[in-house]
């Protein structure tokens, strides 16, 4: 999981920054595609105490019966909100997601099917992963190798990271639930809020929440307001039951109405049931996945509390009405999987409190307020967001101070233009008619600016035109109408123009490193 180049968006002077990533879920793995297909010139570790990537959009899978999977966390993805993370189109054109077209509709407490748009998870542009759900983080992580950054990506699966301690010189140790070192990184990210919620407390009888615990003596007030934002957050406890059919019994399931059941506040109310999907299995058996509210807190009650609700909201296509307690007929396999604290309910992280510079600790996750808050589509834009964020301020700010590329860019601006990393440096030179009267913003004609962007280096000079600076050649066009927002073109006959944001400020951290 590693690439190679002979170029790097990173400075030179210093090694670069390791980074130390908890969660590999959606958010981490697309946190790892867009560091790395951004230049990123560090190692990168996924800490994950599953089996492999995805988190709650993993798939399960049974080595002793290999037609058995189960999507048994989100069985889809949904985008609301446009432009499309720009990780959607590469993960479509390899062939790791694809449009979901399955029959779906939402079901109230009289029994009654509605649309499906009735349910938040089932509006908009709807995507699966291709073999799997899992094949969406697995999708994410080939980005992330084939990238060309010349940093190592490494996953380091099966291991719960119970410990954070901040390193006297700055940076992370992580230690496992015996307190063994398990690895030490420069900046560490969490994309979930098991490590800084207090309901860690209730859920594992912690008698620390880890982050907060590590973060006492830092005096970093960017962090302390981060962690009080995550423990005012409502978290929402989930209990998923899975169940296989066998083959006999699979056809009636298969042949509802729907493949997606949603349940609206009135039916969950009624049944304690927030959503089931019914998965097809390739050896003519289907899996049947019902995502509970109910918090029982034996497993066995839990099951069968379950399977009642199922068969109740269902009786009137399954044609069977079990007594309480009753099994479900052709049921071969029941499996119960329970999340403590891992459905952002109300509250959020506000989008300008994920990174604190002077701790180096970041956050990204379905937990970030913003667009897709709570939903895959909010894990996937605010590992986006924060991939921006790192490389401008490692770049920029943290780890080459004093080199001469940290010199260079002292005085850049950093944006992102089109998904990629841009350095805008404004350099009046050397005018030679200083009293001519268009000046704007501190410039005159004979100025110029200094773009780098991809593998562009362009030195545009000024132009007369009045009001806010703009920058021609006759081929590329900069403007500053928006300083938050330039504009940026590119004539060739046709005119392109690219979308083009500020990235966010941020401070070094102590030391200046």
């Amino acid at each position: 999981m590693a690439g190679s180049s002979a170029e790097s968006g990173q400075p030179q002077g210093r090694p670069a920054p390791s980074v130390a990533v908890i969660g590999a879920g959606v958010a981490g793995c697309a946190l790892a595609a867009g560091l790395r297909r951004g230049g990123w010139g560090g190692s990168i570790v996924l800490w994950e105490a599953g089996r492999g990537p995805g988190g709650r959009a993993a798939t399960r899978r049974s080595r002793h019966d290999p037609g058995w999977q189960i999507d048994h966390g989100a069985p889809l993805f949904n985008l609301l909100e446009g432009p499309e993370p720009e990780l959607v189109a590469p993960l479509l054109a390899g062939g790791w997601i694809e449009p979901w077209r399955e029959p779906a509709a939402v079901l109230d407490s009289a029994g009654h099917l509605g649309p499906a748009d009735g349910d938040p998870l089932l509006r908009g542009r709807l995507y699966r992963g291709r073999r799997g759900m899992d094949h969406l983080g697995r999708g994410l992580l080939a980005l992330a190798a084939d990238s060309e950054s010349p940093g190592s990506l490494d996953g380091r699966y099966g291991t719960l990271v119970r410990h954070l301690e901040a390193r006297p010189g700055g940076g992370w140790r992580l230690a496992d639930a015996d307190g063994a070192v398990q690895g030490e990184a420069d900046w560490l990210v969490l994309t979930g809020t098991l490590l800084a919620h207090p309901r860690a407390r209730e859920r594992f009888g912690w008698p620390q929440v880890p982050l907060q615990q590590a973060s006492r003596g830092l005096g970093d007030a960017d962090l302390e307001a981060a962690l009080a934002a995550i423990a005012s957050m409502e978290m929402d406890p989930r209990t998923n039951l899975m169940l296989t059919i066998e083959p006999a019994a699979a056809a009636r399931w298969l042949a509802l109405p729907f493949r997606l059941l949603g349940f609206d506040s009135s039916a969950q109310g009624r049944w304690g049931l927030r959503r089931l999907s019914i998965q097809p299995l390739a050896d003519g058996r289907c899996a049947v996945v019902a995502h509970g509210l109910l918090e029982e807190p034996d497993d066995a009650a839990a099951t069968t509390a379950l399977e009642s609700a199922v068969a109740a909201a269902l009786a009137p296509w399954l044609g069977e009405r079990p007594g309480d307690g009753e099994a479900l007929a052709g049921v071969e396999r029941r499996q119960l999987m329970r999340w403590g604290a891992a459905f952002p309910a109300a509250g959020g992280l506000p989008a300008d409190a994920t990174v604190c510079p002077r701790s180096r600790v970041a956050f990204c996750g379905d937990f970030v307020a913003g667009p897709g808050f709570g939903r895959i589509e909010g894990a996937l834009r605010s590992a986006q967001a924060l991939a921006g964020r790192l490389l401008a301020l490692v770049l920029l700010l943290c780890f080459a101070l004093g080199s001469p590329a940290a010199a260079a860019a002292a005085d850049a601006v950093p944006y992102r233009c089109d998904g990629d990393l841009l350095l805008a440096t404004a350099d009046n030179g050397a005018v030679d008619a200083p009293g001519i009267p268009n000046t704007a913003a501190g410039t005159v004609p004979g100025a110029t600016v200094l773009l780098e962007w991809r593998d562009l280096r362009l030195q545009l000079p000024r132009t007369n035109n009045a009001g806010p600076p703009s920058y021609t050649d006759g081929i590329w066009w900069w403007s500053l109408e928006d300083p938050a927002q330039p504009r940026f073109l590119h004539r060739r006959g046709a005119i392109e123009s690219f979308s083009c944001q500020t990235v966010p400020a941020a401070g070094p951290p102590d030391g200046g490193r």
